[in-house]
């Protein structure tokens, strides 16, 4: 017993033990390195191996101890190559996570990355998001700045990534199957103490073990979670001339460019739908063709990052004093006569000069802006393919912002960004699809959220139309900003009521819009082939013991009438009440059987909600997008018993909420008040209206 004891206490001192094979263990991992070089990670679960070897001779291998973001580790030590480099392997004993680190002594050839794999899991379906304009996502294939996600059938998952040097990482499969971590070969030679990151995560569930990845690497890199209303943009509805807008380098040439957004502004006021904030695009500052459009949108690139006299002749801060608003502005790159290129460190065609950034940030603090949107990443914007001068310009942004309260929003990323984003916590928001947001957009916009939620971020499908309902339905339920860019005279407030509260506050839910489960394995079934299995995605609000579910499907090929999707595949394990949201009417669906979604006009999005114990479902306003959204619901609770705390703003006295149960249901009011109860015996349906109290909320009961 003493010796069982001794060897217990070595594990946790803190200095090295040397030994000459070394095996670490939690409870779902195995790591192991040799004397000879070899090292191998192996998931307990799955039986899932990764295996490599040094290309050198190690000539020593220890075992340490620490903490880091994701808490306590042991992490095997390997000295090689002369002792010039270290190859670590860090397993932690609460998560499912392994990290690697390939560690410089000094100067060094970027030569023989670790981690060096034989070759990956056989048989597993491969989820990888492209180098390109807003990182496009692709089943059976992997991209070289991650992450890669590989699943089988039962879900079972694991997910590859850098977890530094985003901009310049080189995660890549070579033909014979190998697979190494490192740096892009345009980088020759790695800094003297460079240390590169790699990111290894295994779970169960497609989605769950991405949202786990993303969290490690939020948590190792010390990004705080943004909530989905940290700024004006993610909070309230707001208007964009971006491109696809109305006014996206045109105008009432009656009004002027100013006088035509003043009278915008103006007629969302009357309509009783007041914007919340104004995006200004590209068209705002001088470019070195004129303020025209090049080839579509292309190649002009700022002179300067100032308001262009011709447009804004009293300056940008004149023009928010009128405004009234806070706003948007956005930015491109900087052109070839620009003076900046004499007065500041460039890298191509950007800034990385801490200077220019704090000035550029005073300027927009003072001129009302509250978001600097960031385009052009993927090419025109990228800095050179270097460690310093890529995380300088994306740093030196978000310092220079982070000191005037003003947040940051990413546009045509590569994935590299996405990753990024972990290193800055006013980064809240990023474009996942092209321009214009259409149908063709869904499925990039979809998995795209899919990666910004995992990271941290919360997605923006870019502008269009308030006529265009199930483009406004799925921008609601991305969880992220809602703006459109209508024209005067063409804003549908009809629709516009469905999205938002009478202050603009944005109802939605507490996640993002994203592909289910199921639907990453029919996609990743029908790869390399066009898609063919119907899109079914869901977002959720979660009370803890009432969870809302928000079910989005339309047909990608065959059968256009609709599909059905198991409950299961939903995450709900108990009846449940479904409310079909563009046919307006419900029906109970059994534990264990499937939701029938029926396509009207090429899509179906349905309300689900957990009917209790006393055979009651609480389904919220179902007049709006999201029914049961926490800026209407503060708080929900269902034991037999439902209560719930409802919210209002100024100017709203009263809502309307549905719900399902068996028989006529008892409503009361512990604050505010309730009225004009209605059950229908037929659907078992029922309605009352909430008035609020004095205090601007009401608590109610139904039983």
């Amino acid at each position: 017993m003493k010796n069982v004891c001794f060897l217990f206490a070595l594990c946790l001192l803190p200095f090295p033990l040397r030994a000459q094979n070394q095996t670490l263990h939690n409870a779902s991992v195995e790591v192991s390195f040799s004397q000879t070089g070899a090292y191998s990670i192996r998931n307990k679960a799955t039986h899932w191996d990764l295996k490599g070897t040094l290309p050198g001779k190690v000539s020593s291998l220890r075992v340490t101890t620490g903490s880091d973001g994701l808490g306590a580790y042991r992490e095997i030590d390997a000295v090689w190559n002369k002792g010039g480099r270290t190859a670590a392997i860090r397993l932690y004993r609460e998560h499912s996570a392994v990290l690697f680190l390939d560690e410089h002594k000094g100067s060094d050839a970027n030569t023989a990355p670790f981690p060096d794999f034989e070759a990956l899991p056989q048989g597993l379906m491969r989820l990888g998001y492209a180098v390109d304009n807003f990182a496009t996502f692709e089943f059976g294939k992997l991209g070289a700045q991650g992450p890669w996600l590989l699943f089988d059938h039962n879900r079972n998952t694991m997910a590859l990534s850098p977890a530094d040097s985003f901009l310049v990482a080189d995660l890549e499969q070579a033909p014979g199957g190998h697979v190494t971590s490192g740096i892009d070969s345009q980088v020759t030679t790695l800094p003297t103490g460079f240390t590169h990151k790699t990111l290894l995560v295994f779970g169960r569930g497609i989605n769950d073990t991405f949202a786990a990845w993303g969290g490690d690497l939020q948590k190792l890199n010390g990004k705080q979670p943004v909530a989905n209303d940290t700024d004006v943009v993610l909070n309230k509805f707001g208007y964009w001339t971006d491109n696809g807008a109305a006014y996206y380098y045109k105008f009432d040439p009656k009004l002027g460019y100013e006088g035509t957004l003043l009278a915008v502004r103006d007629q969302f006021q009357k309509l009783g739908l007041p914007i919340a904030y104004l995006q200004l695009d590209s068209w705002w500052y001088p470019k070195e063709k004129g303020n025209t459009l090049v080839n579509g949108t292309g190649d002009n690139g700022a002179i300067v990052y100032r308001a262009d006299p011709a447009i804004f002749p009293k300056g940008l801060d004149a023009f928010h004093r009128s405004l009234g608003l806070p706003m948007v502005t956005h930015a491109r790159w900087i052109s070839q006569s620009s003076p900046y290129r004499k007065q500041y460190r460039m890298s191509k065609n950007v800034i990385i000069d801490p200077r220019y950034w704090n000035s550029t940030a005073e300027y927009l603090k003072k001129a009302g802006v509250a978001v600097y949107e960031q385009d052009w990443l993927n090419g025109n914007a990228r800095p050179a393919i270097d460690i310093e001068q890529s995380h300088a310009f994306l740093a030196d942004m978000s310092n220079a912002m982070a000191k005037e309260k003003i947040g940051i929003q990413y546009c045509m990323p590569l994935p590299g960004y996405f990753l990024a984003s972990t290193q800055f916590s006013n980064l809240h928001t990023i474009r996942t699809s092209d321009d214009r947001f259409q149908r063709s957009r869904y499925d990039f916009f979809l998995y795209g959220s899919a990666l910004a939620h995992a990271v941290g971020l919360w997605p923006w499908t870019d502008v269009f139309m308030s006529d265009e309902l199930p483009n406004l339905v799925i921008s609601t339920l991305s969880a992220g900003p809602v703006g459109t860019g209508d024209a005067l005279g063409a804003i549908d407030g009809a629709n516009l009521r469905r999205v938002m509260r009478v202050d603009s506050v944005i109802l939605k839910p507490d996640t993002p819009l994203m592909p289910i489960d199921a639907t990453y394995l029919a996609d990743a079934g029908d790869a390399p082939k066009p898609l063919a299995a119907p899109m079914v995605a869901a977002a959720r609000t979660n009370f803890g013991s009432v969870t809302e579910e928000y079910v989005l499907s339309y047909p990608r090929s065959g059968d256009t009438t609709g599909t059905t999707v198991s409950l299961s595949d939903l995450g709900m394990h108990s009846p449940v009440y479904a409310w079909d949201w563009v046919a307006q009417k419900g029906e109970l669906i059994p534990a264990g059987q499937s939701l029938p979604m029926h396509y009207r006009n090429g899509w179906a999005y349905d309300v689900l909600v957990p009917v209790n114990q006393a055979g009651i479902a609480l389904l919220g306003d179902t007049s709006k997008i999201v029914p049961m959204a926490r800026k209407r619901f503060r708080s929900v609770s269902s034991h037999g018993t439902i209560e719930a705390t409802i919210v209002f703003s100024s100017g709203e006295n009263s809502v309307t909420l549905t719900g399902y149960a068996t028989r006529a249901p008892r409503v009361s009011a512990a604050t505010g008040k309730v009225s004009g109860l209605h059950f229908d015996t037929g659907t078992h349906l029922f309605s009352f209206a909430v008035a609020s109290s004095t205090t601007g909320i009401a608590t109610i009961r139904v039983r």
